[in-house]
């Protein structure tokens, strides 16, 4: 059942972000969902799992975006495992952690893009970047990742009224 549930999400996150998270950008500032699943995934499911769907859903950026040196294919999943080895030895994933990590990653992945693409020519300093695209963007991502773990706590984790076992 989680595989095809990952295979719905590598298929779907792309066009999803593209489409629909355009238009709800927040001062032309958009979310990475990408970058929130894949690390969702390390939480709650471990670092094989993390690293597969972040192979996956980075070359599927990367397929879409053009990327010049391909860089999602290899951050994803190495977000991925960060988010799964942060979270390897908590008895209790709370709330506060997931969001102050999340916000830790997408601020690292941001500075990575930022120095990779200085590489090809951009002009701009990496300070006036950081306030204005790196951290809003990293403040939206570990919203939103938030608002998922704490949707599959509600679905996923919390006990049905009914149950099997019962009937």
């Amino acid at each position: 059942m989680k595989y095809l549930f990952y295979g719905a999400l590598v298929l779907l996150v792309v066009p999803l972000q593209i489409a629909v998270f355009d238009r709800v950008s927040i001062g032309g500032i958009r979310p990475d969902l990408a970058l929130v699943f894949v690390c969702l995934i390390g939480l709650k499911a471990g670092e094989l799992d993390a690293i597969a769907v972040g192979i996956l859903l980075g070359f599927s950026q990367d397929l879409f975006s053009g990327g010049l040196y391909w860089e999602n294919v290899w951050l994803k999943p190495l977000l991925g495992l960060m988010a799964a080895l942060a979270s390897r030895n908590l008895v209790n994933l709370t709330l506060r952690f997931a969001f102050m990590l999340l916000l830790a990653l997408s601020i690292f992945s941001g500075s990575v893009m930022f120095l990779l693409k200085s590489f090809s020519g951009g002009g701009m300093d990496f300070l006036v970047v950081a306030r204005t695209v790196i951290v809003p963007q990293a403040c939206y991502d570990a919203v939103l990742g938030l608002l998922g773990l704490a949707l599959y706590r509600a679905w996923i984790e919390s006990p049905s009224p009914l149950r099997f076992d019962e009937l």
